[in-house]
C-alpha cells in the first residue's frame, strides 16, 4: 500500500500553519488556561525545539492518516476528513483526556488542544482524501 508523500508533506504544512492561525487566535485564552504570561512564553521562542518536533509530528499525523486512507479505497475529501477526524477524537483527544484529568488542567485548555488536533486532523485527512496521486490516477 503506498502513500503520497508530497500530499503528506503538503497536509502536515497545512497543520503546521494551521496550529500557528489556531494559538494566535486563541493565544490569551490559551496562555490563561495554561497559567502563563506571553511575556514568559516569548522568553522561549528563540527555541528551535517546540518548532522541530511540531513540524515533524505533524508529517506523522498526516502518515498516519494516509495509511489508514490507503487501506479504505476509494478515498475521497470527505472520507479523508472523516478519518481524519476520528482518528484525532479517538486517539489524541481520548489520550489528552485522561492525561488532563489527572493532572487537574483547566477544561478551557483541554479545549483549545483538543479543538486543535480534531480540526487540523480533519483538514489533513480532506487533503490527504481529495489529492489523487498520477499514479492511482493512472
Amino acid at each position: 500500500m503506498r502513500v503520497n508523500w508530497l500530499a503528506i508533506v503538503v497536509s502536515a504544512i497545512v497543520f503546521y500553519l494551521f496550529g500557528w492561525l489556531w494559538y494566535t487566535l486563541l493565544g490569551a485564552q490559551w496562555l490563561d488556561a495554561m497559567g502563563t504570561t506571553r511575556e514568559a512564553m516569548m522568553a522561549q521562542a528563540s527555541n528551535p525545539y517546540p518548532y522541530i518536533v511540531s513540524f515533524v509530528a505533524a508529517v506523522f499525523l498526516a502518515y498516519g492518516i494516509a495509511r489508514v486512507l490507503s487501506w479504505h479505497a476509494p478515498v475521497s475529501a470527505v472520507r479523508g476528513a472523516f478519518i481524519g477526524f476520528s482518528m484525532s477524537f479517538l486517539f489524541i483527544v481520548m489520550a489528552l483526556w485522561i492525561t488532563y484529568a489527572y493532572e487537574h488542567r483547566a477544561i478551557m485548555l483541554a479545549a483549545i488542544n483538543c479543538g486543535y488536533f480534531c480540526i487540523g486532523m480533519t483538514i489533513q485527512g480532506a487533503i490527504l482524501g481529495a489529492w489523487k496521486s498520477k499514479t492511482a490516477a493512472a
